[in-house]
């Protein structure tokens, strides 16, 4: 498991930190986990409840919807350096798309 001073290092390294305040940057690392998602594996599923939001640090996410008789459709990708689950901000709290 990472420590929370190096999770501070890592959320500073991220764009979406870049220029947070030391203090507020620690506090937020006290409340941060790192997780590691496998290709092929579902981070969340539309309906469940949003809790959390991702920081992508190397890869890439790929958001689909589910269209009955058809494969999932891919309808945005996301990359290093971007932002995933704003869903969690705003009520009712789901995951949607």
């Amino acid at each position: 498991m990472v420590q929370v001073d190096g999770l501070q290092a890592l959320l500073a390294a991220h764009p979406f930190f870049a220029d947070m305040d030391p203090a507020a940057l620690e506090f937020v690392a006290g409340c941060a986990s790192n997780a590691v998602f496998r290709p092929g594996s579902y981070i969340f599923r539309q309906g469940e409840p949003a809790n959390h939001f991702y920081l992508i640090r190397e890869g890439m996410v790929s958001l689909e919807i589910y269209v009955p008789g058809h494969q999932p459709i891919v309808v945005q990708t996301i990359e290093a350096g971007e932002i995933l689950g704003w869903s969690w901000i705003y009520p009712p709290h789901v995951w949607s798309n």
